[in-house]
């Protein structure tokens, strides 16, 4: 009998998958496979049919038909019962995907933290071909690649019999081997479950599987309870925290008390009525031999007792208030002795009207610096800012000096002036220069223009700054220095304003009329 399987290269699909070789096989035992191995996959009821998507129409020549999918050919109008009727496995089936949970234990050597790890998988059963794929979701700091675990394909059962695994061979709570992994299922979809009851082979109900080490130890979130005790406590001993009452801070901003107390020197003590906090300041004076430490105690609330406790047991009233300070009586602050000496007259008032206690005026008040008046300027050598030279001579580390802010703001003009040099030197008499005056900072910039083949380099001339003016008692050049036709002396060089720009004129009309 001749076969009727096609004799072409390579194509032999009724080879025996777990076959090692691949020697030739007559023709009669190929019919034979093919009559058993071959069959058409098993059709199931679905519990209800994937919505076919309809793309756009518009633009169609003819729109009673579709321009994609498998039925693309038949009309849009036509009832669904004759085309399941005659469609094959692989259209009715399609879109149809069993989902179950599975997990397998996998031992982990050379750890002291775990001796095993919980795998947890999500197997995908395609009922159009009968495929499965598997994932495993993905953990934080796992330390295992995951994500996916098989790729869609055909799994042989385990039991030697050579055939494919089918629907009925998942079941909750119960084993299956794919591939050497003994996986145990605990949880499938809703989908799935209505799977089941349609053919008649109902699954049990889902547990949660048993949690390992890692899963309770490293991948548990610890949630924090909210302690506003200890988040006051911590406020508090940064220095914040919240005012009690808010009338408070504004009946009493910038109120303070202020107590002169003595404890081996003199200190002066600051009580801010604002939010009851509290600090010490030394009383430096000069040549006193001691190192100037300005801040005895940085400004807080002090408790009225102190103790190495648990974190958020000083709560807001054991602190210290006002009334707690009276006069002949030692202040123990951080079991340190401060006899209180007196206080000045506002703090003596604020006790009159709202204690009825007459607190006595007296203590060290604060040596202000004298201003000495032996101090010798000398003149300025003409290096650098005079201004900024100054700062070395009234302290040892300077500061910079102070610029008007606002007048650098709203002055942003700069006033342009042609001029030459007023000598009777053959070589200098025709040099032509531009004196460009800054509003917003009184200083002066002279640029020479270039002048070809003159033998003198072009470019600046004076540096930016302030100059003062050698004709008018050596005051810093003003606007009104600069008169059209005028002669001036800047830094030894006399120079004779011929023209100025437009915008100059106009400025000088507006300001000096």
């Amino acid at each position: 009998m001749a076969s009727a399987f096609p004799k072409l290269p390579g194509f032999v699909p009724t080879q025996e998958l777990d076959k090692p070789n691949f020697r030739k096989v007559s023709s009669n035992k190929q019919d034979k496979n093919r009559e058993i191995k071959q069959l058409p996959n098993k059709e199931y009821p679905v519990p209800h049919k994937q919505p076919i998507q309809i793309p756009s129409q518009t633009g169609m020549f003819n729109p009673d038909y579709l321009s994609t999918t498998h039925a693309m050919h038949l009309p849009k109008n036509t009832t669904n019962d004759s085309e399941e009727l005659y469609q094959p496995s692989w259209v009715k089936m399609d879109r149809h995907v069993l989902r179950f949970s599975g997990f397998f234990k996998e031992a982990v050597v050379e750890s002291a933290l775990e001796n095993y790890r919980i795998r947890k998988l999500t197997i995908f059963y395609y009922l159009e071909d009968h495929s499965i794929s598997i994932t495993e979701p993905k953990q934080e700091n796992s330390g295992v690649p995951q994500g996916a675990f098989l790729k869609r394909q055909k799994v042989l059962r385990a039991d030697g019999s050579k055939t494919f695994i089918i629907p009925e061979d998942f079941k909750i709570n119960q084993d299956i081997e794919i591939f050497g992994k003994t996986i145990r299922l605990y949880d499938c979809d809703q989908y799935t479950r209505e799977f089941y009851d349609g053919i008649g082979q109902p699954q049990e109900q889902s547990f949660t599987p048993q949690p390992d080490f890692f899963e309770t130890k490293t991948m548990t979130k610890y949630i924090p309870q909210k302690d506003t005790v200890m988040k006051d406590y911590l406020e508090h001993k940064l220095g914040g925290g919240k005012v009690t009452s808010q009338k408070q801070f504004l009946e009493n901003d910038r109120k303070v008390l202020k107590f002169y107390v003595f404890s081996d020197i003199e200190y002066v003590l600051h009580y801010y009525l604002a939010d009851d906090t509290i600090e010490i300041k030394e009383i430096n004076s000069a040549n006193s031999g001691r190192v100037p430490f300005p801040m005895m105690l940085r400004r807080q609330k002090l408790p009225r007792k102190f103790s190495l406790n648990q974190p958020g047991q000083t709560y807001a009233e054991d602190f210290i208030r006002p009334q707690d300070i009276q006069f002949g009586q030692p202040l123990i602050i951080y079991n340190r002795k401060f006899a209180i000496q007196g206080c000045d007259p506002f703090t003596r008032n604020y006790y009159y009207e709202k204690f009825n206690v007459d607190f006595p005026l007296g203590g060290q008040e604060e040596l202000q610096m004298e201003q000495r008046s032996n101090i010798i300027i000398p003149p300025h050598n003409g290096i650098g800012d005079e201004q900024d030279s100054l700062g070395y001579i009234y302290r040892l580390q300077p500061k910079p000096p102070k610029k008007d802010f606002f007048k650098w703001v709203d002055n942003q003009v700069n006033l342009r002036f042609l001029a030459m040099f007023n000598t009777t030197k053959p070589e200098d008499k025709d040099r032509v220069f531009v004196i460009t005056y800054f509003l917003n900072d009184d200083s002066l910039l002279i640029y020479e223009p270039t002048v070809r083949n003159s033998g003198i380099p072009d470019g600046k001339f004076l540096e930016k700054r302030k100059y003062k003016n050698a004709q008018n008692n050596n005051e810093f050049f003003s606007p009104k220095d600069f008169i059209v036709g005028n002669e001036i002396m800047i830094n030894g060089w006399k120079f004779q304003l011929l023209d100025c720009d437009e915008f100059t004129k106009k400025w000088f009309a507006e300001n000096f009329k």
